[in-house]
This record gives structure tokens, sequence and C-alpha cells, in this order.
């Protein structure tokens, strides 16, 4: 079974969600970054709930460290979550600062099912945010095996847009006598590392704009991929019983395909369908991905553009 087809059980998504609120909680500097970066995703309507709900939290949390009876911090969380609660519509709370207050509440009310599931809402709600600022670890850990398919079609596209950039490197090299050895060994082989900054001076406006334009669709589509299998996990929890049989199949990764279509671009989603490649090279932006490359199995597939 390929890696990303792999089912991932309750217990696996409890103990990667408990491990990050459990760091979030006895971090204080932490907590309040985060809570920082989510502030700006407060609505404005229902800030004022919000924020004394917010100080009502880290009232509890704070009795965690000294001596104070059970009972007050329990009421003290209780009424965090009521004020969460008052200050939406819906329930669980549609937006992240809430999503995150409420997984603290859960976890310090010993309700791990129910703190994963909302903390799990925000990446369905910010997928971008979420993964890159407020829980990349959780991400990689829970999210990231499902998703190298989404690696494999970027490795693809940008291969093709910076191919052509390395051939026009080669042929400057040829002609330049006081680097031609240097150049000559860097692009003989397009699988050593060429300087970004000599790439790029090779690079025309297409190129350039075509680039661009794939990195703002693969965000894209990790954004999609996101709520996807937040969905999914979610499924799992709520699907979950003592004695483990119930299993959830995992959803198909979502990819897209970019077409010529009239001399315009189109963007298409695709379900992956046992696509299969029999050598996968992975590359992608984000620092944090680039050691996957080496973990990649050989029977993943890729939907290619087509111009």
């Amino acid at each position: 079974m390929d890696a990303f087809d792999a089912t991932t059980t309750s217990s696996e998504i409890l103990q990667h969600t408990a491990t990050f609120i459990s760091k979030t909680l006895a971090q204080p500097e932490l907590r309040h970054r985060l809570l920082s970066t989510l502030h700006s995703k407060i609505p404005s309507s229902n800030q004022s709930n919000i924020i004394l709900a917010a100080e009502t939290l880290e009232t509890a949390i704070s009795t965690t460290t000294i001596t104070a009876s059970p009972s007050i911090q329990s009421s003290t969380l209780l009424l965090a979550k009521r004020l969460l609660l008052s200050s939406s519509s819906s329930n669980p709370p549609q937006n992240p600062f809430s999503s995150f207050l409420l997984s603290l509440i859960h976890h310090l009310c010993n309700q791990p099912i129910n703190a994963s599931l909302t903390l799990l809402n925000l990446f369905s709600l910010e997928p971008s945010l979420s993964r890159s600022e407020i829980a990349p670890v959780l991400f990689e850990e829970l999210f990231l095996v499902h998703l190298l398919p989404v690696l494999h079609w970027h490795n693809e596209q940008r291969s093709s847009i910076l191919s052509s950039s390395l051939s026009s490197l080669q042929s400057s090299s040829d002609h330049d006598d006081d680097e031609s050895n240097e150049d000559n060994s860097v692009c003989d082989d397009v699988s050593v590392v060429v300087p970004c900054a000599k790439l790029l001076s090779k690079m025309s406006g297409s190129q350039a704009s075509e680039l661009k334009e794939l990195e703002r669709n693969y965000e894209e589509l990790l954004d999609e991929n996101c709520r996807v299998f937040a969905n999914y996990f979610k499924q799992v929890l709520e699907n979950s019983s003592d004695s483990g049989l119930i299993i959830i199949t995992p959803p198909s990764v979502v990819l897209m395909k970019i077409e010529k279509v009239g001399g315009a671009d189109q963007l298409h989603q695709k379900q992956d369908e046992n696509i299969k490649s029999e050598e996968p090279q992975w590359e992608n932006g984000r620092g944090f991905l680039r050691a996957l490359w080496l973990l990649v199995p050989t029977s993943v597939v890729f939907v290619n553009a087509r111009k």
C-alpha cells in the first residue's frame, strides 16, 4: 500500500494533536505568539466576548501551576467555553481563533476527541496559516504523508519550467571563456543546484510568470488538500470506537492540471486515480519538505501539465 493511501487511526490523530496542545499549554510564549497570529481572524462583531474568553482561559491555565481547587478551574473553563459559544451562531465556532481556544479548553477538560476535532478545524478554516505558522509540525506528521502526489506534481511542473532556463544558462556558459569549466560542470547535470541569481538572470519574463503562477496554484492545491484531509481525520475520530473495527477509507488526493485551451491556462481539479511514475524526484519550495526526496514510494502518479 502506498504511503499516501495508508489509513490513519484515531489513536495516531489523538497522539499528534495532544502533543501539539500539551506543548502549547506548557509554553506561554508559544501560546501567546499563536494567539497573536490568529488575532486578526477574530470577527469584529464578536471580538469582545472572544477576547474575554481568551483571558478567562489564561486564568484557568494559570491555576494548574498553583494551589487551586479543581472546581475553580472547571468553572473557569466552563465560563470560557460559554463565552466562545455565545459569540458564534455555529457550534463549533467557525473562526480559527475560537477553534484554537476551544481545543485548549477541551484538552484541559480531559476531552481529547473534542480537543482534536476543534484543532483540526483550523486546517479547514485557515489551511495556509495553520500549516505554515500555527502547527507546521502537526502538518508534517499528520497530513504530509497523504500529500506526496502533490509534491511530485509540483516537482514535475517546476522542472519543466526551469529546464529551458538551464538550457539558456548552458548556452551562455559555452561562450564564457573565463568561467567555462565551472559553468559547464554545473550545467552538465541538472540535478546539481545552479546558483539562484544566475538562473533567475537567464529566466525570461514568461518563465518567471509561469513559475509564479505555479507556486500560486501549488499553494491553492495544498490548501484544498488540507481541507479534504482535515475532514477525513475528523471523520475518523467521530467514528472511532473502543473495538477499533471502524475504518474510514482515506479520500483521494486532489490534483490540479493546467491545460492550454485556446491559448489560455485553465485550472482543473482531478482526483488521483492510480497514476504511476517510475522515477519520482521530489522537490518543494518549503524547506521542511525537502528531506522527503528520498522517502517517496516509486508507485506514485501525477498529472502533467499539458501545453
